[in-house]
């Protein structure tokens, strides 16, 4: 059975330890990027012989984007006034396939519409500090 892009889902926090579902109409993305540190040092018993590139793991931010119709819902409202009032609000990303991650999220929002078309939602969130993983067992 094939993963279906549309189950990549965002959910916000109820304060009461459960989710609520984001309505995202369109697309959507989850980016993991892990920056990459060079620690290459020159040998000590041949400081002019080649080089070989090392690297360790820097910083990883783990971002998501998501865009479509605005779904006028409680908790799209409550995303936008996330955004609006810089509230840090606890939210789960969950990619088909892979597993689930939760953490604090800082949103961005930008909405545009044309004369004859539904207003539109470009949604952008960075998690910050710890985020949990919990990968799905195959």
């Amino acid at each position: 059975m094939p993963l279906l892009g549309r189950n990549l889902t965002i959910s916000r926090s109820d304060g009461a330890g459960a989710f609520v579902l984001v309505c995202i109409t369109e697309q959507r993305s989850l980016e993991i990027n892990n920056e990459e540190i060079d620690i290459t040092k020159p040998s000590c018993t041949n400081p002019g012989g080649p080089l070989h590139a090392a690297f360790m793991y820097g910083i990883q931010t783990i971002r998501f984007t998501g865009n479509g119709a605005f779904v006028d819902d409680a908790t799209l409202r409550q995303l936008v006034a996330d955004s609006v009032n810089q509230v840090t609000e606890t939210y789960q990303v969950s990619a088909p396939g892979v597993g689930t991650f939760e953490g604090d999220a800082l949103f961005s929002i930008t909405l545009s519409g044309e004369k004859t078309g539904e207003l539109q939602g470009d949604f952008r969130f960075v998690m910050s500090g710890d985020v949990a993983f919990e990968a799905l067992v195959p």
